[in-house]
């Protein structure tokens, strides 16, 4: 059973609407939670995120019947919270049990304040958001935000975009450490459902994967060894230890085949067996069956890095860039140059985002194995679908194409995108116009606010599923433009404050009454 939120108030429960924050902490938390309050008292802007998570969170469950699940809201807040404040799962954990103000927004009472939230339930809640639901959110937490200031800043909006790497928090790629990560994967995998089905074909797991990362070492230090000029040595010190590792790696591999085609023939012969009633178990087959695929996954990853080792260290072949992988258990990762100074490359996915003249980020995009020039016409159209009221937008270079620049003059925005390379008369004209400039004003604001969604969960993500990861960043934009929210309120009462103090009052008069 699931509810958005329970509307009956448990007794010393606080309304979240009436919760005192501390508008004078130049933390986040505060500012964010400031965010989340604003949108509580929205009751409009409430019920459309409880249609949106209701509805696409879910599906196929039953949310009217079963034993009472975590509160959707309360998801949502972890969620946010988390991202916000740049954390992970235990410190988000501790939150949740310490952290006074955070446990009245999650509706604990002051007679449930022995209540723990436990570590995997947090992770199992948090993992059912998707980032299509966050974005749906997202644009409209960022309407409400529009509402909150005056209409001259919101009736016409700027835009601007641009890209950064959202980085997937891997280690430097070698060969040898990925037929590392893929063998102990596949060993891990496979002797668990061997002693599951009684199988005997790995029963010193434990002693293979100290092997595996023994060998892995010394093939590692013979790269210290720079002898290809004189092949007896080259062959002794640096071609040997890798011969080992892969030898190694092909026995265990073969193994691990054999224990899976007899644990394959033992999963069919449970499921004749299972009494189709019988849910549990059908759950724990398709679970086995699961399992089965991880190990197909890191066999063939295995095959892939002995092949390349035994092309590049024996053979003194080049790998060409696009036969490599750059993680084992994050196989989405790429190797990024984006000609940073100080910064030779970076391993994750591309991330753009587009950012209004006040701040918040309407839409992100993440660009697998895309880059800017790709994405430039098609994402503002995205944007454009949720707020049609943009008017401008400014990219940098590497966003240029002739056909870009024309189908977004075609979209009937003004565009501040300067050519790459050398201008002729026609583009410097075009780049002397007062729309161009007006267009491209202030588009140096967007890496700030690539810096502000970096602070705020947006620069790294060590969840290895790619959903995760997708949803991590959905969420980060979420965060930031609560944040964006809470400085608002924030920068209303210090107005009204000042107002206050400066308002005339007559002392005399007030003595005589």
């Amino acid at each position: 059973m699931r509810l958005f939120k329970n509307s009956q108030m448990r007794i010393g429960e606080v309304d979240i609407g009436s919760i005192k924050l501390d508008k004078s902490s130049r933390d986040d938390v505060p500012r964010l939670l400031m965010g989340l309050q604003s949108v509580y008292l929205n009751k409009v802007l409430l019920k459309k995120i409880s249609d949106i998570m209701m509805e696409e969170m879910l599906p196929k469950v039953n949310k009217k019947d079963g034993r009472y699940g975590m509160d959707f809201w309360n998801i949502f807040v972890l969620h946010v919270v988390k991202r916000g404040a740049s954390i992970d799962y235990d410190r988000l954990r501790d939150y949740a049990n310490s952290h006074i103000e955070l446990r009245k927004f999650l509706g604990i009472s002051y007679e449930q304040s022995d209540y723990k939230f436990g570590l995997q339930t947090i992770k199992n809640n948090l993992g059912l958001m998707s980032e299509e639901v966050l974005k749906k959110i997202n644009a409209e937490i960022v309407k409400h935000g529009h509402d909150l200031l005056p209409d001259k800043d919101t009736n016409d909006l700027r835009a601007r975009g641009d890209s950064f790497v959202y980085k997937t928090g891997v280690e430097y790629p070698t060969d040898i450490g990925l037929l590392e990560d893929s063998l102990i994967g596949a060993i891990n995998v496979a002797s668990k459902l061997s002693s599951k089905y009684k199988v005997n074909g790995l029963r010193e797991s434990e002693s293979a994967m100290r092997k595996t990362k023994r060998l892995k070492n010394k093939a590692q230090q013979s790269k210290k060894f720079r002898n290809k000029n004189n092949p007896d040595k080259y062959q002794e010190q640096t071609v040997k230890p890798h011969k080992k590792l892969i030898n190694y790696a092909s026995k265990i591999l073969a193994k691990i085949t054999n224990s899976k085609k007899e644990i394959e023939e033992k999963i069919k012969e449970v499921a004749k067996s299972i009494n189709p009633k019988n849910k549990k178990e059908l759950k724990s087959l398709e679970k086995d069956k699961e399992k089965i695929e991880n190990i197909n996954f890191y066999a063939k990853e295995t095959e892939r890095q002995i092949n390349q080792i035994e092309r590049r260290v024996i053979n003194g072949e080049v790998i060409p860039h696009s036969e490599k992988i750059f993680s084992v258990y994050k196989s989405y990762t790429e190797w990024i140059n984006k000609g940073k100074a100080g910064v030779p490359f970076e391993l994750g996915v591309r991330m753009a985002i587009i950012e209004d003249n006040n701040g918040f980020i309407l839409n992100h995009k993440i660009m697998y194995n895309q880059t800017d020039e790709k994405i430039a016409v098609d994402f503002l159209k995205d944007t454009m679908n949720m707020f049609p009221n943009i008017n401008s937008i400014s990219y940098d270079r590497g966003f240029w194409s002739k056909q870009n620049l024309q189908d977004l003059e075609d979209m009937g925005v003004d565009v501040g995108m300067p050519k790459k390379g050398k201008l002729n008369k026609k583009d410097t004209e075009r780049q002397d116009k007062e729309e161009y400039k007006k267009a491209k004003d202030k588009h140096s604001a967007i890496e700030s606010a690539i810096n502000g969604l970096q602070h705020h969960g947006g620069d790294i993500c060590r969840d290895y599923s790619k959903d995760k990861y997708e949803s991590h960043a959905a969420s980060s934009v979420i965060s930031k433009n609560l944040i964006r929210i809470g400085d608002i309120i924030i920068e209303k009462e210090d107005r009204r404050q000042r107002r206050k103090k400066y308002t005339f009052q007559n002392t005399s008069l007030q003595k005589a009454a």
